[in-house]
This record gives structure tokens, C-alpha cells and sequence, in this order.
């Protein structure tokens, strides 16, 4: 009886100990590399979580229960729980790394046997990047895409994307990017739903979309929730922006002297008493501080921009569900403040996705994007246009503020404090909807059939109020700037449908392997607006209704297109080793007439993975993976506007009309048509290799290719008696050619993990065809890239006035210390004396070339730190405007240009200083002022700390990393002083620009 009694006793408490929940931690590697993201998973339950950094995770579980273990491109790995308190994993890969499936068109494809130009981002790879829009965190990442930040304004600081160079002159030269098969503006996608990015550069990967894709093509991948438990994410962080670099003006004494020995060097006559005048307020403004009464010394770049502006961001994610039912929730908020009052971006992204297993062989996917976002600027001039205002206004004209406490009156009224503070607004709304339903069926083994319809809605708000302000000058109010008030009311709406239906089968017999896959799509495009506007109100009361009526106007349009596509790819594969692939897509738009409408545009692509034949065993030690590749194919680009072919009549002309020529309201048709126009085309071979050494630590991958672009879509200059604007025609060819290397190597010494990606490129774009028309400002000229730069040659100064003389000038007010010019040109009647159009040369191609980008990864225990460097090896810049010219449009002197010729100072950086009346001949573009935009530049540096997975069990979380990041830190350039290498500048008044920032990071990310 006692031991049936004990048998008992201890049955009940072993099944107890079984039944009982214990918490298990461990660390999840592979080859001593330890492995984020996997996925851990107790079968039959829905519990689950995933490792972080350092590969760590804990779950709760029991004994006899099994716990799966997978990443994508490693084998799943099942262990039964045994009662371990630590249980480490090991984690071996699918036969090779590349057994990883990449997205594709329309599909994936397992990256060993891809044959296509194609490069692939994590989405966690460009979330740690913290900056505001999704285009700049790619920059430097992948070889030969060109990504170039012009501008740190919020809500507009995205950068444009080029890739494998420039695709057309007059069409769209932007990747198509499509966001889970929609199309979407990549700067509006929230970083923080993204799952992955594949960038199709050739013509094998990107001409099953076609038309669309001379370009390349973007494809994003969101997030999708997966089987278990209900994980919850916060990532959140805080930014300090200032800009990376602005030009010194000079002070007012500087400027009264610079003025004063401007008109002495170009002979401009001034009276004694001019001068004693000016001499003695050079000398006050020198000694006694500014009054705002007498003596203006106004620092309105001070006065009117911040020292630093903020930027937040903050995210909540949840994923999980069952194997019936799944889903990912993401919501994120993002502020982003100017560097001047009034200027603000705030956008708000909502995503959700859900998958539902609806029979074994039927699934249904629901994407849901959400997007509202709200921007903030000044209502005339934009913030672009103060702040550079506010870096060249002379400091004498007045104060910001004059003592009376009216605004300053500044240049006639034009106060750029002013304009920033009290002007008034421009309110921008833009609020995004997409709706997408995906079902999927798979009847049959091998058999995927799937229909998809997709709804993109974008509405657009504006409101512009311009409200004057009152200046004044020394206690006299001289008026209200502008001189009426306006308030302008506008809505937009894009509707975009999206219809695909579409079939692939896939089969495997033996070593042979083949995938068909087949398709339609179709697309319309709607867009409607009006606006309405009204002036005079009163009561400072700003609504339409309670202004002037008679000063009422309105106004509206609509417009449509629509394309249908039927595309087509065959995959074939023996043994993995001999890939074939072809592709073709059937065009439609609405765009052409009919009987042009349609385009065919195929590839072809083969690969040979030299590693699995049988004489390669021997190096089996150091070569895991060799792959050569090689494609052909053809695209088109129709991006030119609605219905070009066609002859348009305007509405807003008059016409005198009978014997009292009376006026009268009337049409006008103000372009030339051409019926005959269709596609342009883009020509592109492309050859590979893929490799993989020392059991896959180091990675290379390296393309060269030739992309001609012909049939372009040009307009030729017609005689001003036509008195319209030309017709579109196929007249044109351009070439680019390049080539690109990415190399990988990764390595880990105990527990510290280290890793380098480096990746450079160039290409070389070359107009080959233009009928002989080049254009008269050589923008355009055979033989020679798109915009590239002509200019004169110089060689040096002229030293005296025998120099002078005897040298060949522009024109006859060159004087000493003027710029001299170098003649090309000769030939029998050609004066040697006389600098003409004809001695013009080619100076340099604007576009980056030798692009690069080194990025390091750190890790030790629970510490990681990486430095991104990102830079341009050739690339030639212009100034103009105020930007190079002192002076230039009344402007004041930035603190570089006090260096200009004197007798004494025969080799300064600038010509002698006379006004900018007398200065013409000096600033011609020339050699003297194309400048070196090469530069090397630390992009991002991340320092990051994982707190302990015992620390982490006692808070209940599965994960939680701080880190402070850096953005633009340093950049080593021999660019114009106090300019950006990398910014974009032009402008009415030329060197206008919005400054990049630089920016410090705080950021919190923790996962439960």
C-alpha cells in the first residue's frame, strides 16, 4: 500500500513538473554569427517571439513541448523541450546563403538563381537610418542607384532617385516604385512597415512591368504578420537638426568698403563729399555699435532662422495571428520643424495588412495604407527663398524690426523676417488612401492563381492666405507689404484603379525545373480639382465668403488616362546550375493614338553557376558560390503628360470681334500636334558575377552594362512667327554605360562580430542623336552628356593694361584684374583678339560619377556601432547668381568673396571687385567656375545598446535597444566655401538653396 501511495505521490508530481511553464533562454547562431530575427515558436500554441541582435531571445514553455526555430535561408530547426533553463540553437543554411528568396516582378525567386541586375535591402537596414523620408535612407546602399538629397526642407528633404543613370531628356527619369504592386511616392512610405526592397536595374529583372520600367523599379514589401503570438513594437526617437554648412556674410562696414572700392575699380567718379560721407559712416559702423536709427548693421540671417530645429518619430506595431488568420498593425507619427517660424511637416501613416486561410488551397490578403500629411509654410515666398534672403539682404537697408515696432522695410518692402513671421500661410494637406484585396488560389500542386483589384486615392488641400505687413524706416511708416491681401482656396483628387489577374505554374521533375507565369493588368487614372479665390476682406476675417466679390475667381480641370499590359516570364533551371529565363510584356496607353498604342517589350537572361560543375571541387574550400550572368531586353517610357499626339485648344484668349471691335471671350490652340509619335525605347544588355568565398564571409557582386536609349520623345525650336510651341517627335538617342562592384565581408573573433559592405559604381551618359540640332544653349549637343556644362577657358587675370591689349577678351570693358580668357577658335576672318560663342567648350557632366559607399558593423556582447561614409569621385558643379557674383542682385558680400585681385593680391580666388553692372565679363561660365563636387562624407554613425535578456525577463519584454545615431557629421569636399557639395541650388536670383542637415539622434526601440 505504501508504495502504490509513494508511485502515486511521485506520478503526480512529475506530471506536474511537466504540466508546469518554465522560461527558456538561449541564443540563436550560425558558424559563430549570431542571427536576429528568428523566429521562435512553441508549436500548437500561440506563443512565440524572436531573437534580437545578439541573437537572444526567452520564451515561456513546457515540458515535452516542441519550440521551431526559422529564418528565411536557414533550415528550420525543431527541438523538444526537455527542462533545460538554457537552450543556444544552431542554425544551418538552406545548402547555401542564396537559398534566400528575393521579390521580384510579380513574384520571388531564390537569389541563387536569379540572372536578372538586382539589389535587395532589409527593411531594418534602412529604418536605422532615422531620418524623414524612405529615398534618403537608400543612399549609398546599393550600387548604381543614384540617390541625391537636394534639400533639407520638411516634407520635402526626399532625394531623387536615378537608376543606371538618365533615362530620357523630356520624359520622366524616375524609378517606377511600387509599393506591394502599387504605385506610391516612395518618400511618403512609412520606413517602419517596410519588410524589404529589391531594386530591378536591368532590363531581365525590371521588363515584365514594361512601359514603366526604362527607369528601373522599386519594388517595397510590407510587413505581414506571422503565426503566434501577438507581438507589440515601439520605436521611437528624437532628433536635433542644423544645417551641415552656410556661407559667412560680411559685416556693414565691410560692405560700405567693398562698395566704395567696387566704384573706385571700375573709375565710377565720386565726389570728395561722396566720400567723406561714406568714410565716415564706414568708420562708425567699424567703432559704435548699430542704433536701428542712424546706423543699420542687421544680421538677418539671426534674425530670421534657428539655430536648430526638432524632428520626432514615434511608432506602435503589433503582428501575430494563427495559421488562420494573421495581421500587421503599424501606426506612426512623425513632426519635423523648418529652420524659419511658419514651416512645419507633420504626417501621420497608418498600415494593415491581414491574411486569411479561407480553405487550404485559398487565401485572401487585405493591405490597408492610410496616410495624412500636413505642411506648414510662409505664404509668399517660399522657405527656400528666405532663408537665402536672409543670407544676402544688405545689413544697411533697416532693421528686422524698426524701433516703432513695425516690420523693417528692408529691400522696397521685402523684409525676409517679416515674410517668415507675419506674411501670412500656405497650408498643405494631403491625405492617401489604398485599399488593396489580393485572393489567392492553389488548386493544384505547382498551380498559383491570384486576382487583385487596388484603389489609390489622393486628395489634396490648400489654403493660401497672404496677409501684408506694415514696414517702416527711421520712425516713417512707408507702407504695407505686399500691397493686397489674397486668401486662395484649392482641393485635388487622383484616383488610381488597379485590376491583375494572373496564373504560374511551376515544376520540378528530376534536375529540371520550369516556372510559367502569366498576367493582365490594367490601370485608369482620374484627376479633378478646382480652386477659388478672393481678395479685400475685411475684419481680418479670412474666409472666402467675406471678401471682395468683385475680386472673385475660380477655376477647375479634369484629365484621364488608362493603360492595359499582358506580360509573361518562363523560368528554366537544370540542376541550379545552367538558368534561363525570358520575359515579355504587351503595352496599351491611352496616351498614343491607336494605331500606335501598343508596344512589345521583351528580355532575355541566362546564368551558369560555375561552382557546381565538377571541376570546380577542387576549390570547394574557398569558393562556395560562382555565378556569371548575362541579359538582353527592351523598354519604353510614355511619361510625357496626357494625349501629346493630340491638338489641344485653350480657353483665356480674347478676340476683337464686329465694327465696334468689341471684345470677346475665345479659344486658342498654342501647341503643334504630332499623331505619329509612340514609345520611347530603352536598348539594355547587361553581364554579371556572383561570389561567394570562404564559407560565404566574403560576398561579391559586380555588373557592366549598356543601356540606348532611342526614339525619344523631343521637341526641336521653331521660328517665333509660329507662335506655338513645338510638337513632340521620335527624334532622338542616348547611351549610358557603367558599371558597379558590391563586396561583403563578414567575420566574428569570440564575441566580437565585425563586418564591412563597400559598394561603387559609375556611368557615362552620352547624347549619340539629335538630327544635328543641338540646342542653342548647349544643354543638349551631340556626342556630349544630358546638361552637361560649357563654358570658356581662362587663364588667369589680366596683370596691366598691355595685357589687356595684346589678349583676347569678351568685350571691351576688360580692365586689370578682370578674368582672362583663353581663344579656341581660329580660322581665316576670325579676330584673335575677340572671345566668341565659338570658343565655348565642354566643361564637365553634372551628374555624380564614381559614387560610393562604406558601410562598417560593429558588435561586442551587447553593444553595436556602425559608420556609413557616402560620397561622389567626380562630378562638376556651376553657381550662379548670388551664389558665385558679389553684388549680385543688390545682394551683400559672403565673407569668401573679400578674396578678389589687387596689384598686391595678383592670385586671389576672385576677380577685382567692381558692382555688378561692371561685372559681366568676369562670371561668363568658364573653367574659373566649375567647381569640384566630388566629396567624402560620414553619413551615419549608429551606437547602440541591447539591454540583457535577464534584465529583460524581469521588465516582461522580449527586446529593447537604446542607441544615439548621427547624420552628415563630416564632410571633406573642395567645394565653394560655406556651400553643400550635395544640395541643389538655382533659384530667381541664383544659389538658392535649403540647406541638408545634420542631425543628432536619441532613440528607443523595445518589443513584448
Amino acid at each position: 500500500m505504501k508504495k502504490n501511495l509513494l508511485f502515486i505521490v511521485f506520478f503526480l508530481l512529475t506530471a506536474n513538473l511537466f504540466a508546469q511553464e518554465v522560461t527558456v533562454k538561449g541564443q540563436v547562431e550560425h558558424n559563430g554569427v549570431y542571427l536576429d530575427g528568428v523566429s521562435v515558436l512553441v508549436q500548437g500554441t500561440n506563443k512565440g517571439t524572436s531573437t534580437n541582435k545578439n541573437g537572444e531571445y526567452s520564451i515561456n514553455v513546457k515540458n515535452g513541448e516542441v519550440i521551431s526555430y526559422t529564418l528565411v535561408g536557414y533550415q528550420t530547426t525543431k527541438i523538444t523541450f526537455a527542462g533545460q533553463s538554457v537552450l543556444n540553437v544552431q542554425l544551418a543554411v538552406e545548402a547555401i546563403v542564396l537559398e534566400e528568396t528575393v521579390v521580384v516582378g510579380y513574384s520571388t525567386q531564390k537569389k541563387a538563381t536569379l540572372t536578372g541586375a538586382i539589389s535587395t535591402l532589409s527593411g531594418e537596414s534602412v529604418k536605422e537610418r532615422s531620418v524623414a523620408s524612405l529615398s534618403t535612407a537608400l543612399q549609398g546602399k546599393m550600387p548604381g542607384v543614384t540617390v541625391q538629397q537636394t534639400s533639407g526642407q520638411p516634407g520635402a528633404d526626399g532625394a531623387n532617385i536615378r537608376i543606371r543613370g538618365i533615362g530620357s531628356i523630356n520624359s520622366n527619369t524616375f524609378p517606377l516604385v511600387l509599393v506591394d504592386g502599387i504605385e506610391m511616392d516612395i518618400n511618403q512610405v512609412d520606413m517602419n512597415s517596410v519588410e524589404s526592397i529589391s531594386v530591378l536595374k536591368d532590363a531581365a529583372s525590371s521588363s515584365i512591368y514594361g512601359s514603366r520600367a526604362s527607369n528601373g523599379v522599386v519594388l517595397i514589401t510590407t510587413k505581414r504578420g506571422k503565426e503566434g503570438k501577438i507581438v507589440t513594437t515601439y520605436s521611437g526617437y528624437s532628433t536635433l537638426q542644423k544645417p551641415t554648412n552656410m556661407p559667412e556674410v560680411v559685416s556693414a562696414y565691410e560692405y560700405l568698403q567693398a562698395e566704395l572700392d567696387a566704384m573706385d575699380n571700375a573709375g565710377i567718379s565720386v565726389s570728395p563729399a561722396q566720400r567723406e560721407q561714406q568714410l565716415k559712416l564706414i568708420e562708425d559702423q567699424r567703432t559704435l555699435k548699430p542704433d536701428n536709427w542712424n546706423r543699420y548693421d542687421t544680421d538677418w540671417k539671426a534674425e530670421t532662422m534657428k539655430d536648430f530645429a526638432i524632428m520626432q518619430n514615434h511608432n506602435l506595431s503589433l503582428a501575430g495571428g494563427s495559421d488562420k488568420l494573421s495581421f500587421f498593425g503599424s501606426g506612426t507619427y512623425m513632426h519635423q520643424d523648418g529652420l524659419i517660424p511658419n514651416n512645419n511637416f507633420n504626417r501621420f501613416n497608418i498600415v494593415l495588412n491581414a491574411d486569411a486561410k479561407i480553405l487550404p488551397w485559398m487565401k485572401f490578403g487585405m493591405n490597408t495604407i492610410l496616410r495624412d500629411a500636413k505642411t506648414l509654410e510662409p505664404s509668399i515666398s517660399s522657405p527656400k527663398s528666405i532663408i537665402n534672403k536672409s543670407l544676402y539682404m544688405l545689413p544697411t537697408l533697416s532693421a528686422a524690426r524698426e524701433l516703432d515696432g513695425n516690420w523693417g522695410y528692408g529691400k522696397n518692402g521685402d523684409n525676409p523676417t517679416a515674410q517668415a513671421n507675419a506674411e501670412g500661410e500656405d497650408r498643405n494637406r494631403s491625405s492617401e488612401r489604398v485599399l488593396s484585396g489580393t485572393l489567392t488560389l492553389t488548386p493544384l500542386e505547382g498551380l498559383e492563381i491570384i486576382g487583385q483589384y487596388s484603389n489609390r486615392s489622393v486628395q489634396g488641400r490648400n489654403r493660401n492666405l497672404i496677409v501684408p505687413y506694415k514696414t517702416s524706416l527711421k520712425g516713417t511708416v512707408l507702407g504695407i507689404y505686399p500691397g493686397q491681401d489674397n486668401l486662395t482656396e484649392s482641393w485635388s483628387e487622383n484616383i488610381r484603379n488597379y485590376y491583375r489577374t494572373q496564373a504560374s505554374y511551376e515544376k520540378s521533375i528530376d534536375q529540371h525545373y520550369a516556372k510559367i507565369l502569366v498576367g493582365f493588368q490594367a490601370e485608369d487614372h482620374t484627376s479633378t480639382s478646382f480652386f477659388g479665390s478672393r481678395r479685400g476682406f475685411d475684419l481680418s476675417r479670412y474666409y472666402l465668403n467675406n471678401g471682395d466679390g468683385a475680386t472673385a475667381t475660380a477655376g477647375g480641370g479634369a484629365s484621364n488616362w488608362a493603360m492595359q499590359s499582358g506580360y509573361a516570364r518562363l523560368n528554366y533551371t537544370f540542376d541550379d546550375k545552367y538558368l534561363f529565363e525570358a520575359t515579355g510584356r504587351y503595352d496599351g496607353s491611352s496616351r498614343f493614338t491607336p494605331s500606335n498604342r501598343w508596344g512589345f517589350f521583351p528580355s532575355v537572361s541566362g546564368g551558369w553557376v560555375v561552382s557546381k560543375e565538377s571541376f570546380m571541387e577542387s576549390t570547394s574550400d574557398v569558393i562556395d558560390f560562382l555565378k556569371i550572368r548575362a541579359s538582353y531586353g527592351l523598354l519604353g517610357n510614355q511619361d510625357i503628360g496626357n494625349y501629346p499626339y493630340t491638338a489641344t485648344i485653350n480657353t483665356g484668349y480674347g478676340y476683337y470681334l464686329g465694327d465696334g471691335k468689341e471684345l470677346a471671350a475665345g479659344v486658342a490652340q498654342t501647341n503643334l500636334s504630332n499623331s505619329n509619335i509612340s514609345w520611347e525605347k530603352s536598348e539594355q544588355i547587361n553581364v554579371g558575377l556572383d561570389l561567394n568565398l570562404f564559407k560565404n564571409k566574403l560576398q561579391l557582386t559586380a555588373d557592366y552594362y549598356v543601356k540606348n536609349i532611342y526614339d525619344m520623345l523631343m521637341t526641336f525650336p521653331l521660328p517665333y512667327y509660329a507662335g506655338m510651341q513645338p510638337a513632340y517627335s521620335n527624334a532622338g538617342d542616348m547611351e549610358n554605360k557603367g558599371w558597379e562592384v558590391a563586396l561583403t565581408y563578414n567575420n566574428k573573433i569570440n564575441d566580437f562580430k565585425y563586418g564591412v559592405t563597400l559598394s561603387l559604381n559609375d556611368n557615362r551618359n552620352k547624347i549619340t542623336n539629335l538630327n544635328g540640332l543641338n540646342s542653342q544653349d548647349r544643354t543638349m549637343v551631340e556626342g556630349y552628356p544630358n546638361n552637361g556644362l560649357w563654358g570658356y577657358l581662362t587663364d588667369g587675370y589680366f596683370q596691366d593694361w598691355d595685357d589687356v591689349a595684346t589678349s583676347p577678351k569678351l568685350s571691351a570693358s576688360a580692365r586689370p584684374g578682370f578674368v582672362k580668357y583663353k581663344k579656341i577658335h581660329e580660322g581665316e576672318g576670325v579676330d584673335p583678339l575677340l572671345i566668341d560663342s565659338r570658343d565655348l567648350v565642354y566643361l564637365g557632366d553634372p551628374f555624380p560619377h564614381y559614387e560610393f559607399g562604406v558601410n562598417f558593423n560593429f558588435a561586442y556582447k551587447n553593444f553595436d556601432l556602425s559608420a556609413f561614409i557616402q560620397g561622389v569621385g567626380e562630378r562638376a558643379a556651376y553657381m550662379s547668381g548670388v551664389g558665385l557674383k558679389p553684388f549680385a542682385n543688390g545682394s551683400n558680400l559672403f565673407r569668401h568673396q573679400i578674396d578678389y585681385w589687387t596689384p598686391e593680391n595678383p592670385n586671389a580666388a576672385y576677380p577685382i571687385l567692381v558692382p555688378e553692372a561692371n561685372s559681366g565679363d568676369n562670371f561668363a561660365r568658364s573653367d574659373k567656375w566649375i567647381q569640384d563636387g566630388s566629396y567624402a562624407r560620414l553619413k551615419n554613425v549608429i551606437l547602440g545598446y541591447n539591454l540583457p535578456q535577464n534584465k529583460l525577463a524581469k521588465l516582461g519584454l522580449n527586446n529593447l535597444r537604446v542607441y544615439v545615431s548621427g547624420q552628415n557629421l563630416f564632410t571633406r569636399s573642395n567645394f565653394f566655401s560655406g556651400y553643400d557639395p550635395e544640395v541643389s541650388y538655382g533659384g530667381g536670383v541664383g544659389g538658392e538653396f535649403y540647406p541638408i542637415m545634420q542631425t543628432y539622434t536619441f532613440g528607443l526601440d523595445f518589443k513584448f
